[in-house]
C-alpha cells in the first residue's frame, strides 16, 4: 500500500469533497468533521476535476505551506530575520506535518490555526489591527476545520484578549469566532436538535441542563 495513503481521507473526506463539488449538500457535510474542509477540498475538486483524495491532499498541502508565514513571524519577533528563515527551513524539513498534508488530513489546518493564533498573541504589543485580523482568521480555522479544536481555539482567544487588554478589536475577534461557529451549530442542530458547535457537546449539555 502507498505509505501516504490515509483511510480517513479516502473513506470520509474525499467522498465529502466530491459530494460538495457535485452539489450534493446532504452528503458533503457531517457534524463530526467540520464544514471548512469539505468546502475547500470540494472547491479544488470542482475547479481542477481531480479525484476527491487528490483534492483533500491539495487542500492540506496549501494549509501546510501557509504555516511557514506565521512561523517566520513568530521567530522574527523573538529573534531576528536570519533566525526566522532558519526556523522556516526547519519547519519545511520536519517530516510529520508534510506527511499529514500529503495524506489529505485536516491536521495542517489545525496547525495553521494554532500557529497563526500564537503569531497574533506575540503581535499584541504592536497595538495593530493586524494582530486582531490574524487572531480572527486563526479562530475561524480552529472552529471550522476540527471539532476537537473548538475548546482550544476558545482558550487561545481568551489568552489573546487578556494580553491585548480586552480592547475593541478583541470584540471583533470574538464576533468572528461566533459567526464561524454558526454553520457548525446549524449542522449539529439538523442532526441532534441542539444548537451546539459539535455533537460531542450534546451529552455534556444534557447532563448539565437535562433534555
Amino acid at each position: 500500500m502507498f505509505p501516504l495513503f490515509a483511510t480517513d481521507a479516502a473513506c470520509r473526506y474525499a467522498p465529502m469533497a466530491e459530494a460538495f463539488a457535485e452539489g450534493n449538500w446532504s452528503e458533503a457535510f457531517h457534524p463530526r468533521f467540520g464544514v471548512g474542509f469539505p468546502v475547500i477540498a470540494g472547491l479544488i475538486r470542482f475547479v481542477t476535476r481531480c479525484d476527491g483524495y487528490s483534492a483533500c491532499a491539495a487542500a492540506s498541502t496549501l494549509a501546510w505551506a501557509f504555516c511557514a508565514w506565521p512561523v517566520y513571524g513568530i521567530a522574527s519577533r523573538i529573534w531576528d530575520r536570519r533566525v526566522a528563515w532558519f526556523a522556516v527551513i526547519l519547519y519545511v524539513l520536519c517530516p510529520q506535518p508534510l506527511v499529514w498534508a500529503l495524506k489529505g488530513l485536516r491536521e495542517p489546518f489545525k496547525m495553521l490555526g494554532v500557529i497563526m493564533m500564537a503569531d497574533a498573541i506575540f503581535s499584541t504589543r504592536s497595538q495593530s489591527w493586524r494582530a486582531a485580523a490574524k487572531a480572527a482568521v486563526a479562530l475561524c480555522l480552529l472552529f471550522m476545520f476540527k471539532c476537537d479544536a473548538i475548546a482550544l481555539g476558545g482558550v487561545l482567544a481568551f489568552v489573546f484578549a487578556l494580553l491585548d487588554g480586552f480592547r475593541w478589536r478583541t470584540l471583533v475577534v470574538a464576533l468572528s469566532g461566533a459567526l464561524a461557529l454558526q454553520p457548525m451549530c446549524a449542522l449539529v442542530y439538523s442532526w441532534t436538535g441542539y444548537w451546539l458547535p459539535a455533537p460531542h457537546y450534546v451529552p455534556l449539555w444534557q447532563k448539565a441542563f437535562g433534555g
